[in-house]
């Protein structure tokens, strides 16, 4: 398989747009919050390190912080969420459009990354990721968290 890193600021990007759709919720998981954009960060090295390991590199890793786009895509994420919440659009993408957008950024990134242990640390924050995306959905099966019961 051929693969590529993908660039720091589309982590950061993909960063931001969790934090502000996590910021925006009734119950807001702050430890997500205060890990998210570190983890992305760690994402991004971990596509680095995929990559140099597979093609016998030495490609450092993007030292900027990109911040402004972090800022900027918060925002986003906030609108996104909130046009959801409140049906009212305020040029944002539609929750649905916005939900498989980021799926297919993390399957995306998911096929660049051939190292075992960095498939597996980049695969637990996009399932926490997909959890976050998903959650009002999974929420609505009725079940007792700690039980698997199903009539035949």
């Amino acid at each position: 398989m051929s693969s590529f890193v993908v660039s720091k600021v589309m982590f950061i990007r993909a960063a931001g747009l969790m934090y502000g759709i996590e910021e925006s919720k009734r119950d807001v998981h702050k430890w997500f919050l205060e890990h998210v954009r570190k983890d992305f960060e760690h994402a991004y090295t971990l596509n680095v390190y995929s990559v140099n390991e597979q093609y016998e590199r030495n490609d450092l890793p993007d030292e900027k912080s990109y911040d402004e786009d972090f800022e900027n895509y918060c925002k986003i994420g906030r609108d996104i969420y909130e046009s959801k919440s409140t049906g009212l659009m305020k040029n944002a993408m539609p929750w649905p459009q916005f939900r498989y957008m980021m799926m297919n950024f993390f399957g995306g990134v998911m096929y660049q990354i051939e190292n075992d242990y960095a498939s597996r640390a980049v695969s637990e924050l996009f399932y926490r990721c997909i959890v976050k995306l998903f959650e009002q959905e999974i929420h609505k099966v009725p079940h007792v968290h700690t039980e698997i019961n199903l009539e035949a």
